[in-house]
């Protein structure tokens, strides 16, 4: 056989050719296209839009002077004592209430009326000035006010208490009354400038996410149902060569769409991290590894296109439950892909920890990966149909 023809047949060669085949066939499968790239991007252009709403001010539809996300409170004043000198304290209260950019404020008479509002969604909360406010506050006795939030409505319930808080600093500031106490302000360490809280570290674990998830949903469908592959098993390739391919398919899709996503986020949100380019792709390296790597096995284990297609709802579900941090999941916690790359993303990232200090987590994700790969391959030898 001529030296071309031992080219054609070596390992490298079949592995490079099925790994060619396998590029056509993703940028075939538009759903698949739409999955890696455009769901993502809505998500990361949904996170923008309502990051920039919400820091905009005059932008709001009932009152031009307010905050675009501006709560709409509703205010019960009942409070009939007289023993501050020289002003109505709970009139006073409702003034500074009324000129926060983060309240529109509607008053009411009763607190059935406010009731009644809250219920037909007319106002986010209400609040009622009880009996004494003023009272209590001339003699040095806490004057507490109660908000009434509808449980259902999670964005209020989130936010109207420390925007209620900070109107009653400035009450309590501007009429001396925070002498000898302690008042706090916070000032967000560990973020790159320009940039908020929540579009760092969400912007973080969106990338993670969307890159492992949509890698190992896509290469779900790598083996099971693939004709054309039953019928390269014919020729000299091995199962072992498929798997290879296939991983390195989708690993190279997954790179792509990590560069789309990295460079997405910092352009949208103005995050200055080019300086940690290479070492940023050297963590979602590993994450399209990983994520194809078990993808690819899930494919070996499911029967049927239903079954790879449903495996996208455990791995969704699965990776929000084990890879968010918010659950102390234990030992999973050291090994899942996804809570490794957040960890080291965000520490590379805002820390600038050095990623030398991170190498004994990347050889445990490189380990993983090969691990998925040799689980999958021994699982394919002993297959004898795809579909």
């Amino acid at each position: 056989m001529s030296s071309v023809g031992k080219k054609k047949n070596s390992k490298l060669w079949r592995i490079y050719s099925m790994f060619l085949k396998e590029l056509r066939l993703i940028s075939n499968d538009k759903f698949a296209l739409l999955l890696v790239f455009v769901l993502p991007t809505m998500i990361m252009g949904t996170m923008y839009f309502a990051i920039n709403q919400g820091s905009t001010i005059g932008s709001s539809d009932i009152d031009p002077t307010k905050d675009a996300n501006a709560l709409i409170l509703g205010l019960v004043d009942i409070d009939t004592t007289d023993t501050f000198p020289g002003e109505d304290l709970s009139a006073n209260f409702t003034w500074y209430l009324q000129n926060s950019p983060r309240f529109i404020v509607k008053l009411y008479d009763t607190e059935q009326e406010a009731l009644e509002a809250l219920y037909f969604d007319e106002i986010d909360v209400y609040a009622v000035l009880a009996y004494g406010f003023e009272g209590n506050i001339t003699n040095d006795i806490p004057a507490f006010v109660n908000l009434h939030i509808s449980s259902t409505d999670f964005d209020s319930l989130s936010s109207v208490s420390s925007q209620f808080s900070s109107v009653v600093q400035v009450f309590r500031a501007d009429h001396g009354w925070i002498q000898g106490e302690i008042a706090s302000k916070n000032f967000p360490e560990f973020q790159p400038p320009g940039a908020s809280s929540l579009s760092a570290t969400f912007g973080i674990f969106m990338i993670v996410f969307a890159i492992f998830i949509a890698v190992s949903a896509t290469a779900a469908q790598a083996i099971v149902g693939d004709i054309p592959l039953n019928r390269m098993l014919l020729t000299p390739a091995t199962k072992m060569e498929a798997i290879l391919a296939k991983v390195l398919g989708y690993f190279t899709i997954g790179m792509l769409q990590a560069q789309f996503l990295l460079v997405l986020w910092m352009t949208l949100f103005n995050i200055d991290l080019w300086h940690q380019y290479l070492n940023l792709n050297i963590i979602l390296g590993l994450l399209s590894l990983s994520g194809s790597s078990l993808g690819v096995l899930i494919s070996t284990l499911v029967t049927t296109r239903l079954q790879a297609n449903q495996s996208f709802l455990f791995l969704m579900f699965g990776s929000t439950i084990i890879g968010t941090g918010f659950l102390d999941v234990g030992i999973i916690d050291d090994v899942f892909p996804v809570s490794l790359g957040r960890v080291m993303m965000v520490d590379i990232a805002f820390k600038n920890i050095a990623a030398t200090e991170f190498i004994g987590d990347m050889y445990l994700m490189l380990i993983m990966s090969l691990a998925f790969i040799l689980i999958a391959w021994l699982i394919f030898v002993k297959k004898t149909t795809l579909a």
